[in-house]
């Protein structure tokens, strides 16, 4: 009797039930369980289910915070854009560089993070599954490729406001930017295998693309000089 009386003052931790003041950390935990899944079973194999028992939950924590599988990829995606965001945004006094020097170090961090080895399974998983599940690919796009291409807009804006660049539509050419420095990697992530993508050197790459954009972008009296023009 005395053992049973203890247990019921023994209070009972529910599954899944995060404590307060542990929400961001019950957060990050549920994220990182959701991308060893997906990274090992791919989108179409994955469940909440196995999300739920990988991170040691219940799957109603999981629901209270996501509405479906797709979201929670797009929220595993979401982590990785915002890190390559601050990192490349994160340069000391990025706004008062060299408009060439900057777009370089946002093009490098960009594609350099992109290379990381779960970011790239998880693009080709993306890529896999878009046309069975319209769904996520609509996710993809609007969470995490628009977070991207704002945060290059911003930039854009910032560099309009000093002088240093001539742009009448920022949105669309931090879009069109990040397609000229993405183009060649993305092929790759497609088409090529892991040798390749070892071997793959962007470094030339950005640098003309960075040089192209420029041109057409910088105000009328500091355009460099085109090769018919040259001395």
């Amino acid at each position: 009797m005395n053992h049973l009386n203890q247990a019921l003052k023994t209070p009972v931790h529910k599954l899944g039930r995060p404590r307060r003041g542990t929400e961001s950390a019950r957060t990050d935990t549920l994220i990182g369980a959701a991308t060893q899944v997906f990274l090992r079973e791919g989108y179409g194999l994955a469940s909440i289910d196995k999300v739920a028992s990988e991170a040691g939950v219940s799957t109603r924590t999981i629901y209270e915070r996501f509405k479906n599988k797709a979201d929670l990829l797009a929220a595993v995606i979401t982590r990785l854009v915002d890190r390559d965001m601050a990192t490349a945004f994160a340069t000391p006094d990025l706004d008062r560089l060299d408009p060439k020097e900057a777009l370089t170090v946002i093009a490098q961090t960009i594609t350099g993070r992109a290379r990381d080895p779960d970011s790239v399974a998880l693009f080709r998983i993306v890529a896999t599954e878009a046309q069975r599940f319209p769904e996520l690919a609509g996710k993809m796009r609007e969470g995490t490729k628009r977070r991207m291409e704002n945060a290059i807009a911003n930039y854009f804006r910032g560099q309009i406001r000093r002088g240093t660049l001539a742009l009448a539509e920022p949105d669309r050419a931090a879009a069109l930017f990040l397609q000229m420095i993405c183009a060649e990697l993305h092929e790759c992530l497609l088409f090529c295998g892991a040798d390749a993508m070892a071997k793959l050197d962007l470094t030339s790459h950005l640098d003309h693309a960075v040089d192209i954009f420029l041109f057409g972008s910088a105000p009328r009296a500091d355009r460099p000089a085109t090769q018919a023009q040259l001395p």
